[in-house]
């Protein structure tokens, strides 16, 4: 469950005011906080130098990108790669699956909610991972 308060970073990525606290599950944020990053990601993508004036280096824009082997978590159906944006409470992550496919993953402690990723979005998505991948010689 995520709380919210007068004056935190929304799920806009803006400063909103709050009048009481909100009680709202991953499932309940989870398509909104997707199309905000998503947004963030596709105008540093498309940006000269992948730089964006308000947004900043797209390079610089995650946190990490791992693997992940299957069964790391208990109901894990495969392996994947994971281009996380950020961690703890609550988490943003992409998942991108051998077979292709692409997921956005918005975690808090104990929920957890996906959605999937597809069109350009999910071009872009696999260009980013793989662009680093081949780049570092990871993926073969």
């Amino acid at each position: 469950m995520i709380v919210f308060m007068v004056c935190v970073r929304s799920v806009l990525g803006q400063n909103m005011e709050v009048d009481k606290m909100v009680d709202k599950r991953c499932k309940d944020l989870v398509e909104e906080v997707f199309k905000n990053r998503m947004y963030e990601i596709r105008e540093m993508y498309n940006s000269p130098d992948q730089n964006h004036p308000e947004f900043g280096r797209l390079n610089e824009f995650g946190l990490c990108l791992d693997f992940v082997e299957a069964g790391t978590f208990s109901d894990q159906r495969e392996d994947f790669i994971r281009y996380q944006l950020s961690w703890g409470g609550p988490q943003e992550e992409f998942r991108l699956y051998k077979n292709g496919d692409v997921e956005f993953w918005y975690l808090d402690w104990f929920d957890g909610a996906c959605v999937s990723v597809n069109g350009g979005d999910a071009d872009i998505i696999k260009d980013i991972c793989y662009g680093v991948i081949c780049k570092h010689g990871w993926y073969r």
